[in-house]
């Protein structure tokens, strides 16, 4: 992950957007939220692979669409804050098993590091919903060899057996793929705590594996290896009917 501090690579295609952090993009502290920095990643992603040629519009025509799997973000320095303008920088690194592999580089207007990310994408076929071998999508996307997965595979452990909240999916957390947009869960995750808690312990670092889709109506079990939010924290998110895991995720709070 670190290696992530350096430039991206000159030979690899990339994309920077300019950000500006509005109003609705902050927390009760006025920082940039977990939730409006993950969406800010996903639009970046998505203009660059639009850019590139296997976009929305390029997938939809086949009955596909892109689904994000797994997300990584670290903080590194001085986090936005309201009125504050950011750009985020991203380039995708290839294949790796069923996975596409992309980075980001995230700077603040004085072109600081102030954080960095990784995530892996799959391809779906969107009546089945099933994933699609990559190769068999795309004639090339293959940017570099033996890509290397900065996102790690997490595991249901035994220890995240707290259960901190039943959450029931509302029309508002749906976007245009008819399931729960995968930022919504990142305000789930810090609904959690109390603003005193969130104040003293913000979060150093999230790695998130997005299991199953959610809708409407689903009634969505939180459990958490711990109460508090300090130090390294495991969640999992599971739906209640059928105990079926949706979601995993680790974050080193502060």
């Amino acid at each position: 992950m670190d290696r992530l501090t350096n430039s991206f690579p000159k030979e690899i295609p990339q994309l920077a957007t300019q950000n500006f952090v509005s109003w609705h993009d902050v927390d009760f502290q006025g920082n940039l939220s977990l939730f409006s920095m993950f969406n800010f990643t996903q639009e970046t992603a998505w203009k660059h692979a639009e850019k590139l040629g296997f976009g929305f519009e390029k997938l939809a025509n086949q009955n596909l669409a892109w689904v994000l799997f797994g997300m990584r973000i670290k903080r590194v320095g001085h986090w936005p804050r309201w009125q504050e303008e950011f750009s985020i920088q991203t380039q995708p690194k290839g294949i790796s098993g069923m996975f596409a592999n992309r980075d980001y580089r995230m700077l603040n207007h004085r072109n600081e590091l102030i954080a960095i990310g990784s995530s892996n994408w799959i391809v779906i076929e969107l009546d089945s919903r099933r994933p699609q071998r990559l190769d068999h999508v795309f004639d090339s996307l293959r940017f570099v060899e033996n890509v290397e997965n900065l996102v790690s595979r997490l595991k249901p452990k035994p220890e995240i057996n707290q259960l901190l909240n039943t959450y029931q999916v509302k029309a508002s957390d749906i976007d245009y793929y008819g399931h729960v947009n995968n930022a919504k869960y990142m305000s789930w995750l810090t609904d959690l705590y109390t603003t005193e808690q969130l104040a003293k312990h913000p979060f150093e670092e999230i790695q998130v594996n997005f299991m199953h889709e959610t809708r409407f109506g689903d009634e969505i079990e939180i459990f958490a290896s711990q109460a508090e939010n300090s130090g390294k924290v495991n969640y999992r998110m599971q739906r209640k009917a059928d105990n079926t895991i949706v979601l995993l995720a680790e974050i080193d709070w502060r």
